[in-house]
């Protein structure tokens, strides 16, 4: 399939979307700038920190089991 016909389908397909989310999302897309890798990584957690988040949820759920 050829790139006119590829954006053709496409314009066709967001005419027929009827949910305002589904649109939001598309919206969303559009407007996203490139992919800052370092910012992310700044944002994100580490393996262990990851972890022992895990863990301490887990411990959560059984110490909250009715007895």
């Amino acid at each position: 399939m050829d790139l006119a016909t590829q954006k053709k389908d496409l314009i066709k397909w967001i005419h027929s979307i009827e949910y305002a989310a589904i649109l939001k999302k598309l919206e969303t897309i559009k407007l996203e700038e490139t992919f800052d890798f370092e910012k992310e990584w700044k944002r994100g957690v580490s393996l262990e920190e990851a972890r022992n988040k895990s863990k301490k949820f887990i411990k959560s759920l059984f110490d909250n089991l009715p007895n």
